[in-house]
Formats: structure tokens, sequence, C-alpha cells
């Protein structure tokens, strides 16, 4: 055999796995992308929540009758979450204002409970749900000695 009939196999069996690689492991890295997009997602509004639930029950506890530290408790959350980024799919406000209608002199506490359905599905993640839910609460006590 010539010197140029001589074929060389060790180049052969590397050509191509490169793009093996490729389609095995960019997948899995879009994967993980996902995963700490869901991660993140749901910690941001875990935090809004926290926050709009904390506002909201000081709201309340400033107020001097329940059903209108209903209503500014209502209102406080809707202004809080609508000025973030992500909103919740379906969202339960739970208030707690009882604790205004005791007379003057008597201690109490009001609470705020918020119920947020974060929507995951649409990112994508097999085995992800389609939701979470989230359940943030804050109770403020009321100042005894405010005039109701």
């Amino acid at each position: 055999m010539s010197p140029h009939h001589q074929t060389h196999h060790s180049g052969h069996t590397t050509r191509g796995s490169m793009s093996m690689e490729a389609i095995l492991i960019i997948p899995a890295f879009l994967l993980f992308l996902a995963l700490i997009a869901a991660i993140g997602r749901t910690a941001l509004i875990r935090d809004d929540l926290q926050a709009a639930a904390v506002s909201s029950s000081r709201g309340v506890s400033l107020q001097s009758t329940a059903q209108k530290g209903e209503q500014v408790g209502r209102q406080v959350v809707h202004e809080h979450l609508l000025s973030t980024h992500y909103s919740c799919q379906r969202l339960i406000i739970e208030i707690d204002a009882t604790a205004l209608n005791l007379p003057a002199g008597r201690h109490g506490e009001v609470s705020v409970t918020l119920t947020c359905s974060v929507p995951l599905g649409d990112l994508g993640v097999p085995g992800l749900p389609g939701f979470v839910t989230l359940k943030e609460s804050f109770t403020t006590p009321i100042d005894p000695y405010t005039l109701r």
C-alpha cells in the first residue's frame, strides 16, 4: 500500500460529537433556566403578597369601623399588586377587621390573608404544575385608645 492510500480512523470517531453534545446539553440547560424562572417568579410574587398584606393590615388598623377597614384593606391590596409586574391568576383577600367594632379601650387586632394562584404552565417545564398557590398573612394590633 502506498502512503497516499492510508486512512486515518482516529479523525472519524470524534466527528459529529460536538453536535451530539449540543443536542443533549442545550435542552437540559433550557430546562434549568425555566426552573430558575419558576423559582424566581414565585419568590417575587411571595414578596409582593407579603408587602401587600402588611400595608393592607396597617391600613385596616387605622380605620374606625370594620366595614371601612375592609374597604381600605382591599383597596390597598389592589393598588399594591397593580404596581408590581406580576399578577395572580386568582386572588383571594380575607380581612378580619371585627376588632374595629370593639368599644374604645379594648385591645384587639386585625388581620389580612392573601391567597394567590401563580401561573407556571407558560414556562413549559415537564412535571411542573400549571399553578402554585401562595398564601401570606399579616396581623396588626389596633390602638385601643382610638375613637371608634
